[in-house]
């Protein structure tokens, strides 16, 4: 008779980085019911076993930024970020999502995040089951119908201002005390249903359908104390801000550490980068945050680790949107566009703002700037400044005129979005103040893809640029990713722990293709893929998802619920 299993899953002489920032060691790990159960030598047989010779054997990333609250609705996997080594993503980030949601109010809902995040719209109206209402009924409807990773959320100040004030008045700044306390009340229904705490966004460039401000932006700092209150009540947690400055300054730190004092709760900062405008900003932010934390303050930095490029047309674009005068624009239906653009005053005024107004993303190099895909073939491939010197113009003249020339329909490329210094990148990197990440997973997918960056960061700063430890980096991009968020039971191979787990070949990790292909997606619409090489297996509670890249089908991923949980809490509006 045959020994019996004594485990589910027994993962056989790998390279074993627990995640914890302790040296790795060539051993086994065993998983029964979903868990970690045993590390080191493992004698007793698995259900299922693999060979891990030659290969890492690391905890699954967790994805602290990202805005799959609709793409999970008919993509449970959750892909970019599970082709890159995620396990764990995490939603309702920058004070927006789909829940709480009047039945009413939906469709507004979608329009929003059409602008502000460059969801297709159709791809929303297609794929949204829409079974919920309040944030609780969310969670249990990823449950339901399956996940393929696991997922946490934020309590979104947008939704709630919406759920309190009606869509059309959520506006308003001023709040009556039954207005707050109502919010305050969705604030702890969102707690009960095991949500992280609230996220909220006071930027410029995040706007609304009609060009606005969002609903978090025009909030009064009494309205966001008063809600970040409701933590210290519950004591679980953080806290998530995009301020009204995407590069931290002294006035955007000090209302941080307001919101800390209020909260009692990590607060994290979206977001530091390297930017070719502001080149020293990112160090200047590090040592904001350095030093807050030195006085007793708990703030860290969502970072950006990777060089990013980004794919645009004047469409659905919004990332030019904290200048004036494109907001003005460019805020309006096509026609007006088209119209505006081709108008000298207008054109003027743009250019005004290239000029005089600190941008947020745009580094305002027209030489880095390319015509990516065009019907105009005399311009494809070309840069902008190019293009001008060619025919006697400004670039900006040249970008509008290829612009218009096909009806906003002209795919640009901006070499220089994001991270554009590898030294500058390793910095933020080993910062211990730094969650690596921003993937902004199901964000913007036409025209960014950032959902790489741990693949990224193995490969290349470890591997490649030897800029940080294999074991420093696993820790970075699960443990300590979970632990800023508030999840402490999570991101690690020790005993007891969810064997969310990845295995992967190291010397032959990499990102796949060299040149990034749109793949369609629900509704007609289209995004940017970019996969990976090397990843052998993942594993999400026990269960492989991924052999080779190759997905399983199977759905074992849950809601990550923290302490605050109450599974028999009436919820305010709930279905």
């Amino acid at each position: 008779m045959s020994e019996a299993a004594a485990f589910d899953l027994v993962i056989r002489g790998g390279r074993v980085v627990d995640g914890t920032g302790m040296p790795s060691f060539i051993g086994d790990v065993a998983v029964r019911d979903g868990k970690v159960v045993e590390t080191g030598s493992v004698r007793g047989k698995g259900r299922e076993e693999i060979d891990a010779s030659g290969l890492i054997v690391a905890p699954g990333v967790v994805d602290v930024h990202t805005h799959y609250d609709a793409q999970l609705n008919w993509d449970p996997y959750a892909s970019q970020s599970c082709w890159h080594g995620v396990t764990s993503v995490v939603v309702s980030l920058c004070g927006f999502g789909f829940a709480p949601c009047k039945p009413s109010d939906r469709e507004r809902a979608m329009t929003r995040m059409t602008r502000v995040e460059a969801i297709p719209h159709e791809s929303m109206k297609q794929g949204m089951r829409w079974d919920w209402v309040s944030q609780r009924d969310y969670f249990d409807s990823l449950e339901r119908h399956g996940l393929g990773v696991n997922v946490a959320g934020y309590i979104p100040h947008s939704a709630l201002r919406a759920w309190v004030l009606g869509e059309e008045d959520s506006k308003r700044a001023e709040l009556t005390p039954a207005e707050m306390e109502e919010m305050k009340q969705l604030m702890r229904d969102g707690y009960r249903a095991g949500a992280l705490g609230l996220s909220t966004d006071h930027n410029l460039i995040d706007r609304d359908h009609d060009g606005s401000l969002l609903p978090s932006a025009v909030a009064k700092e009494e309205e966001l104390l008063g809600l970040l209150g409701v933590a210290r009540e519950f004591n679980v947690g953080s806290c998530e801000v995009t301020p009204y400055n995407l590069h931290l300054g002294e006035e955007e730190l000090a209302l941080l550490e307001r919101y800390y004092q209020a909260s009692g709760r990590p607060v994290i900062h979206s977001i530091i980068i390297h930017s070719n405008h502001i080149p020293d900003k990112w160090r200047n932010s590090l040592d904001l945050i350095e030093d807050s934390n030195r006085r007793g303050n708990r703030i860290l930095g969502l970072a950006a680790v990777h060089r990013i490029g980004s794919l645009f047309n004047l469409l659905e674009y919004n990332l030019f949107d904290d200048m004036p005068a494109w907001n003005a624009a460019l805020a309006c239906p096509v026609p007006q566009r088209l119209i505006n653009l081709k108008d000298p005053a207008v054109r003027a005024k743009l250019q005004h703002d290239v000029d005089h107004h600190l941008v947020r993303v745009w580094s305002g190099r027209w030489d880095r700037m390319k015509v990516y895909e065009t019907k105009q073939p005399q311009y494809a491939g070309r840069y902008i400044t190019e293009i001008a010197q060619a025919e006697g113009k400004t670039p900006l003249e040249a970008f509008c005129d290829v612009a218009v020339g096909e009806g906003l329909e002209t795919l640009f490329y901006i070499e220089d979005q994001l991270g554009d210094d590898d030294h500058a990148n390793a910095e933020i990197m080993k910062n211990p103040y730094v969650i690596p990440g921003a993937s902004d997973g199901g964000a913007h997918g036409q025209f960014l893809s950032m959902g790489k960056y741990a693949t990224v960061v193995l490969s290349k700063m470890v591997r490649d640029d030897k800029v940080i430890s294999l074991e420093e980096a696993h820790f970075r991009l699960s443990k300590q990713s979970a632990l800023g968020i508030g999840l402490e039971h999570l991101g690690t191979l020790e005993r007891g722990m969810p064997a969310d787990i990845m295995i992967y070949d190291q010397a032959k990790l990499k990102v796949t293709p060299d040149r990034p292909f749109f793949d369609p997606i629900i509704g007609g619409g289209k995004r940017l893929i970019e996969k990976s090489e090397g990843y052998r297996y993942m594993i999400v509670n026990g269960v492989v998802t991924f052999v080779d890249g190759e997905c399983t089908g199977k759905l074992p991923g849950r809601v990550l619920r923290t302490a605050a949980y109450d599974p028999n809490a009436k919820t305010l509006g709930a279905n």
